[in-house]
C-alpha cells in the first residue's frame, strides 16, 4: 500500500489520532515485571519493602518502582510489525500517541527512543492509565475522535470509545469480544503464543546433558547391572533436569537486560519476548514443586542433593556469576554436586578422585567459557569489561593460565587415579586399558582451548560436546576402552 492510497484511506475511513498501548503491545514485554525483576535481582531488600507501597494504589507503586529501577527502552522487545505499520502511518500524516497504564517516565523513555510519537502519557503516581480511566482520558484528549492499538481484555473499554482499533496480539477471546464492537479494525497482529518449540528453548533441554553425570557413579560402582540402582538413576536425572530448567529460568529473568545486548543470547525466549515474564513465573514454582516431589517420594538423599544445587545456583544468580574466579569456582561445584547427588542417590561411596578431577576439569571447562567471551570482546576494540561478569579483557592471559593448568591437572589426578588406586586394587579385569582415559581427555581439553582462544566458543563447553561430531568421535574409544576394562573375558 503507497503513502497516497494510506492517506486516501485515513481521510475516508479512520481518525488522524493514532493511541498505541505499551505492553504486549508495541513491547513484547509487560514494562512493570520486567522493572520489578530486575529490582528483586539487583536490591531485593528493596523490592520487598515495595511491595508495602501497594496499599497506595497500583500508580503508587509504578512511580516508585520506575525511580528505583530505570528501565533500558532501547533494549526491549518491540512489536516490529506494529512498528512498522506505525511508520506508515507517520509517513502518511497521522498523529501518533503513547497512552499507557505504565509510569509516565517510561512512557517518554520509551517514545524518545522509538522517534514516532507527538506525545507520551503514562500512570501519574496517582491514577492508573488504564481500562475505563484510559477510555475517559482519551474521549477528553481528542474529542474529534481517535484510533486505539491494543491487546488485552482492559482494552476493550478503550475500543468503545474508539473509531476504529488496531488489534495487536490480541488473545482470541479479547479479539472476538472486540469485533463485536462494531468497530472498523484498520490492522489484526498475530499473537506470539509461546509454543513447544519456545519452551524447549527456554527451558534449555539441550543443557539436560549436562545431568547425564549422575549415571557416572552407576558405571564407576560397576552396578549399571542392578535394576533398583538403574531406577535410582533415572529417577534423580529426571528430578535434577527439571530443577535444573527452573533455576534457567530464574538466571534469564537476572540476565534480561545483558541478554538482549548480547549477539546470541538477545534470541533467548525471555529475552526476546516469546515467553513473557508471567509464564516463567508460573513455571518456577511448578518445575520446583515437580523435581523437588519426585526427589522426597524416593530418594532423601536425592532431596538434599537437588536442595544444596538450588541453594548454590540461586547463590550463582543474585551474586557469584559477578564475581571474578568465584563464578567458575561455582560452577566446578555444580558440576561436582552432580555427581555426589549420583552416588548419594544409589547410596554408593563417594570418590574423593572422582570429586577432585570434577573440580579441576570443570573449574578448567568455565575458565575456557569466559576465556572465549574475553576473546571476543579483543577481537571488537579497545580494553572494557565483560558485562555481567568480573573480567577485564586484560585478564585474558591470567584466565588462559589458570584455565589450561586446571586442564592439565584433572588429567594428572587421572593418572594418579591409575596408578594409586585402579591398577593396585584390581577392581578392573583388565585396567591397562584405562591409559586410553588421560590420553582422549588431554586431545578433548587441548582441542576445546584452541576453539576458545579463537573466540568460537560461544556456549558451555560440556554443552558445546554434546553437538560436536569430533567429541563424539572421541567418546567411542572411550567407551570401548571402558568396557574392555571391565569385561571379564572367559
Amino acid at each position: 500500500m503507497g503513502l497516497e492510497e494510506i492517506r486516501r484511506t485515513i481521510a475516508a475511513a479512520v481518525p488522524d489520532v493514532l493511541v498505541v498501548d505499551l505492553d504486549h503491545t508495541l513491547v513484547r514485554t509487560d514494562t512493570l515485571l520486567e522493572q520489578f525483576v530486575g529490582l528483586v535481582f539487583s536490591n531485593p531488600l528493596a523490592a520487598l519493602l515495595l511491595l508495602a507501597s501497594l496499599v497506595r494504589g497500583r500508580a503508587h507503586f509504578k512511580a516508585r518502582l520506575a525511580v528505583l529501577h530505570l528501565l533500558d527502552a532501547a533494549a526491549l522487545p518491540y512489536h516490529e510489525p506494529l512498528l512498522a505499520f506505525l511508520r506508515q502511518q507517520k509517513a502518511a500524516g497521522r498523529s501518533l500517541h503513547l497512552v499507557t497504564a505504565a509510569d509516565h517516565t517510561t512512557a517518554e523513555a520509551v517514545a524518545r527512543h522509538c522517534g514516532l510519537f507527538d506525545s507520551a502519557e503514562g500512570s501519574d503516581g496517582a491514577r492508573n492509565l488504564k481500562g475505563g480511566y484510559k477510555a475517559q482520558r482519551l474521549v477528553q484528549r481528542f474529542p474529534e475522535g481517535f484510533a486505539y492499538a491494543g491487546d488485552s481484555h482492559a482494552d476493550l473499554k478503550v475500543w468503545a470509545h474508539a473509531q476504529s482499533m488496531i488489534l495487536a496480539g490480541a488473545a482470541p477471546a479479547v479479539a472476538n469480544r472486540a469485533r463485536k464492537l462494531g468497530k472498523t479494525v484498520e490492522a489484526e497482529f498475530e499473537r506470539n503464543v509461546a509454543g513447544l518449540q519456545t519452551w524447549r528453548r527456554a527451558l534449555r533441554v539441550h543443557q539436560w546433558a549436562k545431568n547425564l553425570l549422575v549415571f557416572v557413579p552407576l558405571l564407576l560402582s560397576q552396578r549399571y547391572l542392578e535394576p533398583k540402582a538403574i531406577g535410582l538413576s533415572i529417577l534423580a536425572f529426571v528430578a535434577l533436569s527439571l530443577v535444573a530448567a527452573a533455576t534457567y529460568l530464574i538466571n534469564d529473568l537476572s540476565d534480561l537486560a545483558a541478554d538482549r545486548r548480547h549477539a546470541t543470547k538477545q534470541l533467548r525466549p525471555l529475552a526476546a519476548g516469546d515467553l513473557r515474564i508471567e509464564q516463567a513465573l508460573v513455571a518456577i514454582p511448578l518445575l520446583f514443586l515437580l523435581g523437588g516431589g519426585l526427589a522426597a517420594a524416593r530418594s532423601p538423599s536425592l532431596l538434599l542433593g537437588l536442595l544444596a544445587y538450588v541453594a548454590l545456583t540461586l547463590g550463582y544468580t543474585f551474586y557469584l556469576k559477578r564475581q571474578a574466579l568465584l563464578d567458575v569456582v561455582t560452577l566446578g561445584v555444580l558440576y561436582a554436586i552432580r555427581l555426589m547427588i549420583g552416588a548419594a542417590t544409589i547410596g554408593a561411596e563417594q570418590s574423593v578422585w572422582l570429586l577432585t578431577f570434577s573440580l579441576f576439569f570443570f573449574f578448567s571447562m568455565s575458565m575456557a567459557k569466559r576465556y572465549a567471551e574475553i576473546a571476543n570482546l579483543l577481537s571488537t576494540g579497545p580494553a572494557q569489561n565483560l558485562k555481567g561478569r568480573g573480567y577485564r579483557t586484560g585478564d585474558a592471559s591470567t584466565v588462559l593460565a589458570l584455565g589450561v593448568s586446571s586442564s592439565t591437572a584433572s588429567v594428572l589426578i587421572v593418572v594418579l587415579y591409575l596408578m594409586e588406586e585402579a591398577f593396585p586394587s584390581n577392581m578392573y579385569a583388565h585396567s591397562y586399558w584405562l591409559w586410553a582415559v588421560p590420553f582422549v581427555l588431554t586431545i578433548w581439553a587441548a582441542r576445546i582451548w584452541l576453539i576458545a582462544g579463537r573466540g568460537e566458543l560461544d556456549e558451555d563447553p560440556v554443552a558445546f560436546a554434546i553437538k560436536d561430531r569430533f567429541s563424539w568421535g572421541l567418546a567411542v574409544p572411550l567407551v570401548i576402552a571402558f568396557a574392555l576394562a571391565t569385561v571379564r573375558w572367559p
